[in-house]
């Protein structure tokens, strides 16, 4: 299998979930590693309360991931032609998704939409057939004053 196509089975949860390791509530210094891993092209830019940290691959598929002053994943969110593997980009956090309540808007399951908010994590997500975004972040990492309708 190549790199560029076992980022894309690792991105659409299809497998080798668990070598996915810059997830919310993971380490910076991880970033780096899935760019190499996935084969794609990595983008950084920092602002004055968090970095950012854009992985882009050959089929147009990102993830962003934004980083705290503590060096900690925050938020993560996801543009995908194939469903994400959640488990994956949440990591720990995931149990709280599974648990968690969630509210549930589509049309006859073409374009689904779920919004989950606990005080431990909040996930927005949606999408159909070639076309699933989102974002999740851990409420209490983000920095103090930002606006988290900001990762919009």
């Amino acid at each position: 299998m190549s790199p560029v196509t076992c980022a894309l089975v690792l991105l659409a949860g299809l497998g080798c979930a668990s070598e996915a390791l810059a997830v919310l509530g993971g380490g910076e210094e991880t970033v780096q590693a899935d760019q190499r891993r996935f084969g794609g092209e990595r983008r950084q830019a920092a602002g004055s309360q968090f970095r950012t940290h854009e992985v882009s691959l050959p089929d147009g598929s990102t993830v962003k991931q934004y980083v705290n002053a503590s060096g900690v994943v925050f938020a993560v969110s996801w543009r995908t032609r194939l469903k994400p593997d959640l488990n994956a980009l949440l990591g720990s956090s995931y149990a709280a998704l599974a648990t968690g309540s969630v509210a549930g808007a589509g049309v006859a399951s073409a374009r689904m939409q779920q919004l989950t908010h606990q005080p431990q994590l909040v996930v927005h997500q949606g999408g159909r057939m070639n076309a699933f975004a989102g974002l999740a972040y851990v409420p209490t990492l983000v920095p103090q004053g930002f606006n988290a309708d900001a990762l919009r």
